[in-house]
């Protein structure tokens, strides 16, 4: 079936481009965001999705997401509707085709997905050059490039709409929707969520790492709530043995976590998806990052009146890779192996101690705030 509808949008998306026109319209009245992004790069398009919506208040607005993400669109942040996108779903193929044709559409990431948006019925694509393979671009009409100097990757997507950057993200501009189930056991004291999972394990944190951290975080007079996702549940065997946290599995829906965090004093997080959903709600965050790059995905300017901090170990050697979504990035400096690629698995969280991240906490004005009560 994905075959075969892999097909029907290749043959759709070339009668498309052959048949009919490919105008850019001044004030469009159907704006697409397309791409199938993981959670974490999902919610960096804010900054894309705002400035669209600046520019073109009025104009109907989409952006796909995968299913499990819709519940977070409920409150449609920016004007933007979210539509369930399951590449192997005919079904949610067929309805974006009914909603359409659209006037402008932005590819976000992948540019494969410009030709699923042509085939969809799009007639002006916009989206970042140089994707590899060289067929990608092919549906592009309008390019544009990272930047030449270092940047985050959210606020670089949002210069793909012409015109001035967007104004830094303030709290509840991204709404939470309602949870109809809360968590009933938010304690009534301070507390603190330390998410462990993510989808790459070479961004794990070691479990002694966590049992240190934790131990002086509770030793500070914190409650600590530790949070992984589906599947992750060992680790927090492995980081809490004796059961002296409160524990949050990975069956806990998106809405819940953002009841959780939002509530929360701080949460400390590996480089993934939670860590980004806690700019939605302005918690103040501490990120460890090791393989990936708080340059690209910290708070930039977009995110920059968010109470944050970045751990992470400068210069590791093996963070030695300057590919950001396959293309070539003279400035980047990241490591997108796999755990089968890494000769030195987890080396580079492993090098982001307890006393680091404590230390670099307490220095800080983080702190001052976290203790006010």
């Amino acid at each position: 079936m994905r075959g075969l509808i892999r097909l029907i949008i290749i043959l759709l998306a070339i009668v498309q481009n052959v048949f009919f026109l490919k105008i850019k319209k001044t004030v469009p009245k159907k704006i697409l965001i397309a791409h199938n992004l993981l959670l974490g790069d999902t919610l960096l398009l804010a900054p894309l999705m705002k400035r669209i919506h600046e520019k073109y208040p009025d104009a109907k607005k989409f952006i796909l997401a995968k299913p499990g993400f819709i519940p977070l669109f409920a409150n449609t942040p920016y004007g933007f509707k979210a539509l369930t996108f399951d590449p192997k779903n005919f079904l949610d193929i067929w309805k974006m085709f009914s909603l359409g044709p659209y006037d402008l559409s932005y590819i976000a990431g992948d540019n494969r997905y410009s030709w699923f948006a042509r085939a969809i019925g799009s007639k002006w694509i916009v989206g970042i050059s140089d994707d590899k393979p060289q067929w990608k671009n092919w549906m592009l009409d309008e390019v544009r490039s990272f930047d030449l100097k270092p940047a985050t990757w959210p606020d670089m997507m949002g210069r793909l709409v012409d015109g001035r950057d967007p104004k830094p993200y303030k709290k509840d501009e991204w709404s939470r929707p309602n949870i109809k189930k809360t968590l009933s056991f938010i304690p009534s004291k301070s507390y603190v969520v330390c998410h462990l999972g993510a989808s790459n394990p070479l961004k794990f944190w070691p479990a002694e790492s966590w049992k240190v951290l934790i131990d002086k975080l509770k030793y500070m007079g914190f409650d600590i709530f530790i949070s992984v996702g589906p599947g992750e549940e060992y680790l927090i065997r492995e980081a809490d043995p004796d059961s002296k946290c409160l524990h949050i599995a990975g069956t806990c829906s998106l809405l819940e976590m953002w009841y959780l965090i939002e509530h929360a004093k701080l949460l400390i997080s590996v480089d993934t998806g939670i860590a980004h959903l806690a700019k939605l709600s302005n918690t103040p965050i501490v990120t460890l990052f090791g393989p990936g790059s708080p340059v690209t995905h910290g708070a930039g300017n977009f995110w920059k009146l968010n109470p944050h901090m970045n751990i992470t170990v400068s210069s590791f050697p093996c963070r030695d890779q300057k590919i950001l979504f396959r293309r070539k990035v003279n400035w980047v400096k990241r490591c997108g192996r796999g755990i089968k690629e890494c000769r030195t698995p987890g080396a580079c969280m492993e090098a982001i101690t307890p006393k680091q991240v404590l230390d670099t906490l307490l220095n800080s004005d983080l702190f001052s705030r976290l203790m006010k009560v």
